[in-house]
C-alpha cells in the first residue's frame, strides 16, 4: 500500500502546473463554502442567541391556551405543584425565571403607544439576559420596586428621561381594569430592535398588583445545565406535568417560523454550493481523463512488466483522492484564521441591508460561526466528490486493452 501511495503522489507532479491549477480550484471553492456557511451559520446562531436570551428561553412552561391565546385570562398558576416539579429536576436546571408579559397603553403628556409590560424577578432575569449591563442610564429595578425600567428606543418615542411618570392602562387577569402610575427608574439597550420599541419592565409584584393576578404568571422560563439536553429536559418535565392545564414548549417550537425561514434560506445555499462543487468535479473529471489519455503506452509498459490491474487501477484512485484532498485541507487552513478572526470581529452592516435586518428585529451586524460541521462537512463533501470521480480511472483500468486491435489488422 505505501508503494501504491508514493506512486500515486509523485504522478500528480509529473505535470505540476495542470495539478496546482486543480488543487487550486479545489481549494478556493472549500474556501467559499466555509466562508459562506461560516457566515450564515453565524448569522442564524446569532439571531437565535439574541431571541432565547431576551424573550423566549430554551423552555417555557405555560397555561395550556396561552400558546394560542396569549391573554391574561390563560395566565398559569405558579402552585406548589409546579414549585415540586422544578424540584424534582433541580440537578438538570440551571434556573427558572418567571414573567408576566402583557400589553398596555402607556401615556405621557403628549404621547400615548402601546407597549409591553414585562413583569420580572430582577435577579433572575438578569442572570438570563445581563440585563443591568445593557443600562444606559438610571439603575436596574430590584425585587419589589415600584418603579419601572423603559427600553431606550421606547423612551426615545415617548420622549421621557430617569425620574418622569409613566401612566400604564390594560386588561388584567379575567377582565380586571390595570392602571396605574409608575416612575421611570432606568433605561435600558435591548438588542433586539424590535423589543427594544415596545419594552417596559418592573418587578414581578408589581406587575402582578398590576393586572390583579396574583401568583400566576404567563410563563416560566427554563433555563438547563447544558442546553445540548434541552429537548430531554423539556420530554421529562411533559412527563411528570398535568397536561390538562400545563403546556411544556421548548425554543424550537416557539420560534418555529424563524427556524423556516432558516431551512429554506440554507437550502439556497446549499443550491449554489452544489452547483460551485459540480464544477469543480467536472474540472477534476478532465484532469484525471487527461491524465489516462496520456499515460496510455506507460500503462501498456506496466502491464506488460506484470503490474496488477487493481494495483495500477488503486494508483490512478488515490491520484484523484490526493488532488482533493490537498485542495481541501489548504482550503480549511486558509480559511480557518479568515472565519476566526470574523468571529471575535463581526462585520457591521450599513444601509439598506442594516435596515432590513432591523426591520426583522436583530441586531445590523455580520457575525461568523466557528461550528466544527462547517469545516467538517467540506471535506465530507471533497471526499465524496474524489471518490465520485476516482470510480472512472479504476473502470478504465480494468477496461484498458493491451493491444490495439486496429493496429493489429491493419
Amino acid at each position: 500500500m505505501k508503494l501504491i501511495l508514493t506512486l500515486a503522489w509523485r504522478n500528480l507532479w509529473r505535470n505540476k502546473r495542470r495539478t496546482l491549477i486543480t488543487i487550486s480550484s479545489v481549494m478556493f471553492a472549500v474556501i467559499l463554502a466555509v466562508f459562506f456557511f461560516s457566515m450564515e451559520q453565524g448569522s442564524y446562531e446569532r439571531m437565535i442567541d439574541t431571541t432565547v436570551k431576551y424573550s423566549t428561553g430554551y423552555i417555557q412552561i405555560q397555561d395550556v391556551m396561552y400558546d394560542e391565546e396569549p391573554s391574561m385570562d390563560y395566565a398559569m398558576l405558579f402552585d406548589d405543584n409546579i414549585k415540586d416539579l422544578l424540584n424534582e429536576f433541580e440537578e438538570d436546571i440551571a434556573y427558572h425565571v418567571p414573567r408576566i408579559q402583557s400589553f398596555a397603553l402607556v401615556a405621557t403628556d403628549e404621547i400615548t403607544r402601546g407597549s409591553m409590560v414585562i413583569g420580572i424577578e430582577p435577579e433572575l432575569e438578569d442572570r438570563m439576559s445581563e440585563l443591568s449591563d445593557d443600562m444606559v442610564e438610571g439603575e436596574f429595578i430590584e425585587s419589589g420596586d415600584d418603579g419601572v425600567v423603559v427600553a431606550e428606543g421606547l423612551a426615545g418615542i415617548l420622549n421621557i428621561g430617569i425620574g418622569d411618570t409613566l401612566v400604564l392602562l390594560g386588561q388584567g387577569f379575567h377582565g380586571a381594569t390595570a392602571s396605574g402610575l409608575y416612575p421611570v427608574k432606568g433605561i435600558v439597550d435591548l438588542r433586539l430592535p424590535e423589543l427594544n420599541n415596545n419594552s417596559i419592565y418592573m418587578s414581578l409584584e408589581a406587575a402582578q398588583w398590576f393586572y390583579d393576578a396574583e401568583s400566576r404568571l404567563t410563563s416560566l422560563i427554563i433555563m438547563p445545565e447544558n442546553p445540548s439536553r434541552t429537548d430531554q429536559l423539556a420530554e421529562g418535565l411533559n412527563s411528570k406535568i398535568d397536561s390538562e392545564w400545563y403546556n411544556v414548549l421548548t425554543w424550537e417550537e416557539m420560534l418555529e417560523d424563524l427556524l423556516n425561514m432558516m431551512q429554506f434560506d440554507m437550502a439556497g445555499t446549499w443550491v449554489l454550493m452544489i452547483i460551485l462543487y459540480i464544477v469543480i468535479a467536472f474540472g477534476l473529471f478532465g484532469t484525471i481523463l487527461t491524465m489516462l489519455i496520456e499515460r496510455r503506452r506507460e500503462f501498456r509498459l506496466l502491464f506488460s512488466l506484470g503490474l496488477k490491474r487493481s494495483s495500477l487501477a488503486a494508483v490512478c484512485f488515490f491520484e484523484s483522492v490526493f488532488i482533493t484532498f490537498t485542495g481541501a485541507i489548504a482550503g480549511i487552513l486558509l480559511a480557518f484564521p479568515v472565519v476566526l478572526y470574523f468571529f471575535h470581529n463581526p462585520i457591521p452592516l450599513t444601509g439598506g441591508m442594516a435596515e432590513t435586518i432591523i426591520d426583522y428585529g436583530f441586531e445590523p451586524v455580520m457575525p461568523f460561526s466557528m461550528t466544527p460541521s462547517i469545516f467538517y462537512t467540506q471535506a465530507i463533501i471533497v471526499f465524496s466528490i474524489a471518490f465520485l470521480v476516482g470510480l472512472f480511472p479504476v473502470y478504465k483500468v480494468f477496461k484498458f486493452k493491451i493491444v490495439d486491435q486496429k493496429k493489429i489488422k491493419n
